[in-house]
């Protein structure tokens, strides 16, 4: 009777195949969500086999995918001029859709145009056509996309008489979503799972005994100094298996992943261990190639929340406890039928910046009287070890009163409109006493505070599309040429990163164009091509285009300048233009358009290190340092939606003052 689940069962234990059984065995209509293009092509694969095993042919039940490339060919074959109009045809004629969360919000806030059909009619299109809406790895999102989901997921619980399901699958619990839920009395019921350490003739055997290894690091070594240090290590493993191995190392930056990854495969290469990658900045083909046919894969999170596959050994950095547990989760499943591997072990790398945590999880497990060489129960000792050994990683809670709240309002806004008279009036009535509930902050708050922000006409503009944007925007994603391999690779990165981790030169959009004549297809080059009006100055004759040459050994530090006083804008979520790199030093090519560009950002005189450790910020939150048009101090910056992650916390640090009352000022 639940309508919202929350399936925490271990990894590897069937959570896919349980969410897809209200459709095999129901015939449920069923709105399947997924964190990544990969994942949710992999799911198709697998609903394939679920298919068969019930019986059904693969015709019966067809499986749409549905993400950005897949609508725009769609849009594109059946002439539809927008694409809210091309979804609503695919919501009418498809049963099972698997796609991502962001189409799904940006169908639920109103981000789609349409020609045909008004406002409200693609979200009711949606509730009425779906009764069961999964999201898979929901762990990995953090509090504005739980803001957006639960906006959403009101809504459509309040839209119909008809009953409708929400399923959440994931491997640790997300607490701040079950808090909310739980204020907004939703009827949620949480699925843990139930296992055993010991063989039992009534349980399947879903994890095999592994061997995990947990280094301190020295202050200055990383992923990359241990692997040259253990290659010893690495090779004697492969022989004491046969060869029946496979491998991951997951680090935290492309630009380290690149390195290992091509030294790995030099030094490999005589005992025949072949190598791939799987990055960010890894192509499709390459990707593919690397999980189905290497050895070894170098990769970073793109394998945390990747396609399924068997690997026995395995080598990872980790951030926080979630990361850790994560990581380690890719190690030791099995699936059905799948013969296990001969041995299966795991090299935790804690940085030597932080002993104290590698001190804490050794503590943690002695008082569960675990010491070193015991055995140690995965799913509750060490899950509780690992989670009490990491320090707290803020969850920008404040956000969902001061920003978050907003999206709600735009949900109501939108039925209110003057053209709706009062068609809508029941339905608003309820959700704004759940709204308030959840949110705890009244819906009028949310209302007021996204009129206020409107009115500021095209900053309001910039900064609502990162209120209601699913992840937010990517305002630094240049086009690149990856020349550091052969042949090389067209893609899509963060400026900074590049600017900060490789040799590189700028391209011209005419040179980018006969280096793609060069080496790709039609059909690849046109895809490409149109992908370049979402990066930075790519509406413009000259778009930021890089070509790398190779990757770095050592990151460099970046330094931004702004070409005006930052005390303007201080403490304050704002929308600047004016911004170049000074260091490392760069180029005209790029410092020029970078500067015709306007950013939502927040900036302060607080020191980086000090907002780190007082706000206990996640280890990979972007901060970036500044300096003015005097040039006599530095100040701390972030962009996007962090910007309005970073002022919910700081107004608090700041002055202790509500977050919910405070104006806003852009």
């Amino acid at each position: 009777d639940a309508d919202v689940i929350f399936n925490t069962a271990m990894t590897g234990d069937g959570k896919s195949l349980a969410a897809y059984l209200p459709v095999l065995a129901q015939g449920k209509h069923a709105f399947g969500m997924y964190p990544t293009n990969e994942l949710l092509k992999d799911q198709k694969k697998q609903f394939s086999d679920y298919c068969k095993s019930f019986e059904y042919a693969a015709d019966n039940l067809p499986a749409y995918q549905l993400y950005g490339e897949s609508l725009s060919e769609f849009q594109a074959k059946y002439e539809y001029r927008k694409r809210g109009d091309a979804l609503h045809n695919i919501f009418n004629n498809h049963n099972i859709i698997l796609t991502n969360p962001d189409i799904f919000n940006l169908v639920m806030s109103d981000g789609y145009f349409s020609l045909m059909y008004n406002k409200q009619e693609l979200p009711y299109n949606l509730c009425v056509n779906f009764q069961y809406f999964i999201f898979d790895e929901f762990h990995i999102f953090s509090t504005p996309q739980i803001v957006s989901v639960l906006s959403a997921m009101i809504y459509i619980l309040n839209q119909t008489n008809i009953p409708r399901k929400f399923l959440f699958s994931s491997a640790t619990p997300v607490s701040t979503l079950r808090m909310m839920a739980g204020r907004g009395n939703l009827n949620f019921k949480e699925i843990s799972g139930v296992y055993s350490s010991e063989p039992n003739s009534n349980y399947r055997q879903v994890l095999y005994l592994a061997g995990l290894n947990i280094h301190q690091l020295p202050k200055d070594a990383n992923a990359e100094t241990w692997v040259i240090e253990h290659i010893g290590e690495i090779i004697n493993f492969w022989k004491t298996c046969d060869g029946k191995a496979k491998g991951a190392i997951i680090v935290n930056s492309v630009a380290s992943a690149r390195r290992i990854s091509l030294w790995l495969t030099e030094k490999l290469k005589p005992h025949n261990i072949s190598v791939g990658e799987n990055t960010g900045i890894t192509d499709r083909e390459r990707r593919k190639d690397a999980l189905e046919n290497k050895d070894i894969v170098v990769g970073t999170s793109t394998i945390d929340v990747g396609v399924d596959f068997n690997i026995n050994f395995l080598v990872f950095e980790t951030t926080n406890a979630g990361t850790f547990l994560q990581r380690l989760g890719r190690l030791g499943r099995v699936k059905m039928n799948i013969e296990p591997f001969p041995k299966y072990e795991a090299h935790a790398l804690l940085s030597g910046k932080a002993p104290w945590i590698y001190e804490k999880l050794v503590e943690n497990l002695a008082l569960k009287n675990v010491k070193d060489g015991d055995f140690v129960e995965r799913s509750e000792i060490l899950r509780d070890a690992v989670v009490g050994a990491f320090p707290y990683e803020n969850e920008f809670v404040g956000y969902t009163k001061r920003w978050g709240i907003i999206q709600p309002a735009n949900v109501v806004n939108v039925l209110t409109a003057k053209e709706n008279g009062r068609a809508y009036n029941s339905l608003v009535k309820v959700l704004d006493q759940q709204y308030s509930a959840v949110f705890d902050t009244p819906l009028s708050k949310g209302i007021s505070r996204f009129w206020a922000v409107k009115k500021f006409e095209e900053r309001g503009k910039k900064v609502l599309a990162e209120v209601l944007a699913f992840r937010g925007s990517s305002p630094f994603q240049v086009a690149c040429m990856d020349a550091s391999i052969q042949p090389p690779t067209f893609l899509t990165y963060d400026l900074f990163s590049l600017l900060q981790s490789t040799e590189y030169e700028p391209l011209s959009k005419g040179e980018y164009v006969q280096t793609l004549e060069r080496y790709l297809g039609e059909n690849e080059r046109s895809t490409i091509l149109s992908g370049l009006q979402y990066t930075l100055g790519g509406e413009s004759e000259t778009p930021i285009i890089i070509r790398i040459s190779r990757f770095n050994s050592e990151r460099e530090k970046l330094l931004l300048k702004l070409n005006d006083e930052a005390k303007r804008y201080l403490n304050r979520v704002s929308v600047v233009k004016g911004f170049s790199v000074q260091e490392p030093q760069t180029t005209a090519e790029i410092n020029r358009p970078l500067g015709k560009q306007s950013f939502v950002c927040y900036i302060t005189s607080v020191d980086m290190k000090e907002i780190r450790s007082k706000l206990h910020l996640p280890a990979l939150f972007p901060l970036y340092r500044l300096k003015d048009m005097h040039g006599n101090r530095e100040y701390t910056i972030t962009f996007g939606k962090n910007a309005l992650l970073l002022e919910s916390v700081m107004l608090y640090y700041r002055s202790r003052s509500s977050v919910e009352d405070e104006a806003i000022i852009i």
